[in-house]
């Protein structure tokens, strides 16, 4: 793996070509792929998704070549027609892209062939039924695995017309509920409860296919031959952004970025930063092939905060990572809402922003379905991009405009969308590195531990901190609740040791820090933290530790959860057994009396009965219990900084915390 290193950034100055759009060369593959004849397609973007897509079509026998340089470079796809297709004995493999997968999903699903779909290790998470339902009302047989793929379709040409509802408005549900249609016999509508993005309905008259739009509703009457055609892609929008909100923030810019694709459906990115107060022009507008395109001038500005209107988030969905950026260093509060969609694209990318920012200094607060964010300014840091392409290229901007140092890991997946971005932004006055990626070394990613005895705060403090920094969290105390509930769940029996201890190095656990000091718990990425509490889990618990190998199993576990950008490391043992070299570690204490008290009103605000003399006696007891256990008593790692929250409030316990952090952290 691969790593960005940015240092900062010059005014943006120029003009700029940006690759071919990702959804319109999707599309023109597939299509040109059933039509009669052959299509040839200018400007393709080359990245792995659209690959990955043409070498899926050549495995069930089409012929794709390319000719020419690559600025000049046409591809033609010799199409094979209706029922064209050959089954293909090997899975055809669509990498990191869920538009490959579900497109190719809707248009293989009437044409009588049978077809395995299977991605890289972020794509097979992503919800698939979403597709898969409505293809099985039109008589597919399209199966999932436990909702995601790998996706099985039979062979089968007698699939019915529709009318679906469509739940969420989203242009990959309605393009293979179209595609399907083309096969299918009678007429299929989608109705969508908002606009999504219309690249279909624009393409598929142009290989000959009518489509009636009226409204959100989209009408096909099938089957419905396709004849060849050429097609010119555009720039992709969804890739300008990032050098648009870069050419806005950074002082001094005035950039044009040629051909950009400016389909009414995907300029959200534009109505957002113009709210903002963003500089850009639309020049030289005009059509091709149905699709709006122009010249677009962006010049530096002033941006301030604003609250996103739902109603426009479908029409940025892709591009609200950078969009998050922009409000970080804008001036005031920027809040999202309705924008529950980006916790299932390639990451959870609301997940991801906010950690992100938070871990360059910024202040974000995460909702289900949004973000509210503090602009300002950002410092330097390390970042994970999980993985996501536009996460990765989201800090890359964030580094550049804020000027400060920024790691971003785990860049590999930038080819999906935008080959060549490293050299266009250096081209462009960035000062971007493309180094090796030290992600994967788990000493690389710096540990802070807090221990302490029962009642001292660490669970607490270690979410704020955690929070703050936009570190990863690692609650220790619950991992025991939390592999019991898993084997209940799982029905693995609590006498088999190993499948036990299988089990528990085969989760997938997330603690999520809150600024409020609230957790949730995600296992497998539902949030079990209310399960978690109760007390039957905590009976299953006591099962699970009572077993050696789960006990080492969980170990393993929690080095697991050492990785870009840092961990905050909350439980007992966690400097001396677990991370003995932390970079970092905290032993928060208090008088016997301070925490029996500070027990005492947590249990009174829940309406507990309680004895505070009882609860006292309580503490003393489990100290004693602590000190005098025969394996790992509980004592302060030597290198340890021992902090007493005796007289401190929560705020106060924070920030000296964070002090500490930041002198060694740096």
């Amino acid at each position: 793996m691969s790593a960005f290193k940015v240092t900062g950034s010059h005014a943006l100055r120029g003009n700029i070509r940006i690759p071919g759009d990702k959804s319109i060369s999707h599309r023109a593959l597939m299509l040109g792929a059933l039509a009669t004849g052959t299509t040839r397609i200018s400007g393709l973007l080359e990245g792995e998704d659209c690959l990955h897509t043409a070498s899926a079509l050549r495995k069930l026998g089409v012929t794709i070549t390319a000719e020419g340089p690559a600025e000049k470079r046409t591809w033609s796809v010799e199409g094979v027609g209706a029922r064209g297709f050959r089954s293909s004995a090997q899975p055809l493999d669509l990498g990191n892209s869920g538009t490959g997968m579900r497109l190719l999903a809707g248009l293989l699903a009437g044409q009588g062939v049978r077809a395995q779909l299977i991605g890289d290790e972020s794509l097979m998470r992503r919800p698939m039924d979403r597709i898969a339902e409505p293809l099985r009302l039109m008589g597919a047989d399209v199966r999932t695995h436990d909702g995601c793929p790998p996706l099985e379709i039979e062979g089968n040409d007698s699939l019915q017309g529709i009318d679906y509802q469509a739940p969420v408005a989203s242009a990959q549900i309605k393009s293979a509920i179209l595609f399907a249609a083309l096969g299918a016999t009678g007429t299929t509508s989608v109705q969508e409860p908002t606009p999504s993005r219309d690249h279909t309905e624009r393409m598929l008259p142009a290989f000959g296919c009518p489509v009636a739009v009226d409204g959100t509703r989209v009408t096909l009457t099938g089957p419905c031959g396709l004849q060849a055609t050429d097609i010119e892609v555009p720039g992709d929008i969804s890739s300008a952004a990032f050098f648009i909100v870069a050419a806005s923030l950074k002082a001094g810019s005035d950039m044009m970025l040629l051909n950009i694709g400016v389909n009414p459906t995907r300029t959200g990115i534009l109505r957002i930063l113009e709210a903002m107060g963003a500089d850009i022009q639309l020049l030289n507008q005009r059509e091709v092939q149905g699709e709006p395109v122009c010249d677009m001038r962006v010049r530096a500005a002033e941006l301030v905060g604003i609250d996103v209107p739902p109603e426009w988030v479908p029409s940025a969905i892709d591009e609200f990572p950078i969009i998050f950026v922009a409000a970080a260093l804008a001036t005031g509060v920027t809040r999202v809402t309705g924008a529950a969609e980006l916790k299932v694209k390639e990451s959870d990318r609301l997940g991801a922003m906010a950690k992100g920012l938070r871990a360059l200094g910024a202040a974000v607060s995460e909702s289900a379905d949004g973000l509210e964010i503090e602009g300002g300014s950002l410092h330097g840091g390390k970042i994970d991009s999980f993985g996501d392409h536009r996460i990765a290229m989201s800090f890359v901007i964030a580094g550049a405009c804020a000027g400060c140092e920024v790691l971003v890991n785990d860049v590999d997946n930038v080819a999906t969308s935008f080959p060549g971005f490293d050299e266009l932004a250096r081209a462009t006055g960035i000062d971007l590195e493309h180094t090796a990626d030290t992600g994967n070394d788990p000493k690389s990613a710096p540990v802070l531990t807090i221990d302490g005895p029962s009642g001292a705060g660490k669970g607490t403090i270690a979410h704020l901190i955690a929070d703050r920094l936009g570190w990863h969290l690692l609650d220790s105390g619950a991992l025991y609740r939390v592999a019991g509930i898993a084997a209940w769940r799982r029905g693995v029996p609590f006498d088999d040791a190993e499948a036990l201890a299988q089990m528990v190095l085969s989760l997938r656990i997330n603690f999520v820090a809150s600024p409020g000091g609230q957790e949730k718990i995600e296992l497998d990425g539902e949030d079990i933290a209310a399960a978690v509490r109760t007390e039957h889990c905590g009976n299953l618990a006591s099962k699970v530790a009572a077993i050696p190998a789960v006990r080492d199993a969980l170990v393993a576990v929690q080095h697991d959860f050492q990785r870009p950008p840092g961990l905050v490391a909350d439980g007992r043992d966690m400097g001396t057994v677990i991370f003995p070299n932390a970079g970092l570690k905290i032993f928060l204490t208090a008088s016997a009396n301070e925490r029996a008290k500070r027990r005492y009103k947590q249990l009174k605000e829940k309406n507990i009965d309680v004895s505070l003399s009882a609860l006292l006696e309580d503490i003393a007891e489990r100290d004693k219990r602590d000190a005098e256990r025969e394996v790992a008593p509980l004592r302060p790692a030597p290198d340890a900084m021992i902090l007493d929250t005796t007289t401190m409030s929560i705020d106060q316990v924070v920030e000296s915390v964070l002090q500490l952090a930041r002198a060694v952290f740096k």
